[in-house]
């Protein structure tokens, strides 16, 4: 018997990658690359994470999702971001908001994988945040603040010190040492080794200032840090986290209200709704716990979640929260009480921060384009623009009229929709169709014969029999409405909607560009930040990066870091200063 292709689909999820081999031995850890660890409330704080596999530091490809979580002085969760990793590179932007107090503040980066090992202790960077707006809620009245004051300044030597670090494979090369301001920089990176080491780099131009500074590991400190060690490194047996392979995991429990036995085997459906919508179908095992794989887009945080079986009001649906790191294991930040020898400093940075943020509307970051996400059925479904038709204000006349393959049915006023296969009789097969609106799963249609006929933009179906995940329907049907914001009237334990958070969009950072000097000369440039490139490669035997400098006069660092495609880490700083023009 030969079936045709449109009669029985295999829906198959694009996203999925052939499964790597990986066991208990394998594991993986991040370096963070920041543009600062020393944050005014306003700023934004840039990261680039590598995942490495600690046996030779190449780029990890076993998990797709790295958390990100900022920890105050008392072991808070400040806050906690998602990051994608391609290839185990990822890259983030953090806005430091006003409403965070003055203090010390650690932050960690792992993968969900690494939670599991016997020994796990994070890489972690220390940060100082500034709030010149809000008091310190803790202050010491018993410290001794010239002894202090000492610290932070040897603090801030010590970072002075350290804005020179050669490596074997590249070097920095510039024309000259001392620039004008709003001047063109070109910065010469260049390969040391007969071959060119190519690999996965991020470069920072930062402003130098005598605020005290944490230090953060390089690369090359990094690797000896996270050198392989069979204890530290090593998988637990018994896996509590799995590793997100394929995607972001979100997952769930069911319980059943009657039968507390009964939750195995049983279906459950997500649906993220838009105008680009995702929807999966999963089965529970036998603990009533069920996991989803996203893809990348659409990614929207609204979710709705219900269980898809005839008794499904007898359960109970419920998402996990975010299980991170052990926070008992970190040590706390000594407390520190910055002096008046800093307020000039403090003053400066942050009122050019302010005008920098003023301008915010010339100056703005871009979000990078995300690649469009077809529906799980493409390229399958059949459109009926209704604009093209003739307007009928009921549902039923729709579909008699115009969608020939699609018919309902009635009885005890409780509808059904169905579609016909014109090459086969299906009238055997007893399971409905898959019923979406805007990509939200329907189960009883009877409030769509309600609802205005007007505010559908288009139905997609599908006929005949459709296999998606661990069920088979009978075709399916997804109406897509003008504005993308149908909300279904149903309620109840089996269905949630909420709100889960997504991981973050890739940010482009703004690069000021001079070339056209009138163009932005009534505009004032107060950055300290000249230029964050989270990835740069380095393919060339001279690779020439160009930035330009702003009104703020002052001595500059320049820190590559990143590894190469064989696990060599490679750590560059240099440093160059800009002249104050009003001075002589």
């Amino acid at each position: 018997m030969v079936i045709a292709i449109n009669t029985f689909a295999v829906a198959q999820n694009s996203s999925l990658n052939k499964n790597e081999a990986i066991s208990t031995a394998t594991t993986e850890n991040i370096f963070v690359h920041l543009n600062n660890t020393t944050l005014i409330t306003g700023e934004t704080l840039h990261c680039k994470l590598y995942c490495t596999n600690p046996a030779n530091n190449a780029l990890s490809k076993i998990s797709k999702i790295a958390y990100v979580d900022l920890i105050n002085s008392d072991n808070q969760v400040v806050f906690t971001n998602k990051i994608y990793l391609d290839n185990g590179k990822g890259q983030g932007e953090f806005f430091i908001p006003t409403t965070i107090e003055t203090g010390n503040y650690t932050l960690i980066a792992y993968t969900k994988w690494m939670l599991n090992k016997n020994d796990f202790k994070t890489s972690k960077t220390d940060l100082l945040v500034i709030n010149p707006y809000l008091a310190a809620k803790k202050s010491n009245p018993n410290k001794n603040y010239n002894s202090q004051s000492q610290e932070t300044k040897a603090l801030g030597s010590a970072s002075l010190a350290e804005n020179q670090i050669k490596d074997k494979n590249f070097a920095i090369a510039l024309d000259k040492n001392t620039f004008q301001e709003r001047e063109l920089v070109q910065l010469k990176i260049k390969s040391l080794t007969p071959e060119i080491k190519k690999g996965s780099f991020s470069l920072s131009v930062k402003k130098i200032d005598n605020l005290p500074a944490k230090k953060q590991l390089n690369a090359s400190e990094f690797v000896k840090f996270n050198s392989t060690n069979e204890v530290t490194n090593r998988i637990n047996d018994s896996i509590k986290f799995l590793p997100e392979l394929r995607g972001e995991i979100i997952s769930g429990t069911i319980t059943n209200n009657k039968d507390p036995k009964e939750v195995n085997h049983k279906n459950v459906a997500l649906s993220i709704p838009g105008k680009e919508f995702a929807f999966k179908i999963v089965q529970t095992n036998q603990l009533g716990r069920f996991n989803f794989i996203l893809d990348k887009n659409p990614n929207y945080s609204n979710v709705v979640v219900q269980v898809l079986e005839n008794d499904k009001n007898d359960y109970k649906i419920e998402i996990d929260k975010n299980t991170g790191y052990n926070l008992s294991d970190l040590k706390t930040n000594d407390e520190l009480s910055l002096t008046s020898d800093y307020k000039d400093a403090i003053e400066q940075r942050s009122i050019a921060n302010q005008i920098e943020n003023s301008y915010y509307s010339l100056k703005k970051d871009s979000v990078a384009t995300n690649s469009g996400s077809f529906p799980f059925y493409h390229p399958l479904a059949k459109e009926y623009l209704l604009g093209d038709y003739t307007k009928f204000p009921t549902l039923k006349e729709t579909i008699t009229e115009v969608v020939k393959e699609m018919y309902y049915r009635e009885k005890d006023n409780n509808y059904s929709l169905n579609l016909r296969d014109i090459n086969y009789d299906l009238e055997y097969f007893s399971e409905p169709a898959l019923v979406l609106v805007d990509g939200l799963l329907i189960q009883n249609v009877n409030e769509l014969f309600t609802y205005k006929t007007e505010n559908i933009y288009k139905v997609s179906i599908v006929p005949g029999v459709y296999f998606y995940g661990p069920k088979a329907f009978n075709g399916v049907i997804n109406f897509t409405t003008k504005n993308t914001d149908y909300v279904t009237s149903a309620n109840g334990s089996y269905i949630l909607r909420t709100e889960i958070q997504r991981p973050q969009n890739k940010i482009i950072a703004f690069k000021e560009d001079y070339t056209d000097k009138s163009k932005y000369e009534r505009i004032p440039d107060y950055r300290y930040q000249l230029l964050w490139q989270p990835e740069l490669t380095l393919e060339n035997k001279e690779n020439i990066i160009s930035f330009f400098t702003s009104d703020v006069a002052g001595k500059y660092e320049i820190n590559v870091e990143g590894f190469t495609n064989e696990g060599i880490p490679v750590s560059l700083k240099e440093t160059f200063e800009v002249k104050d023009s009003t001075v002589n």
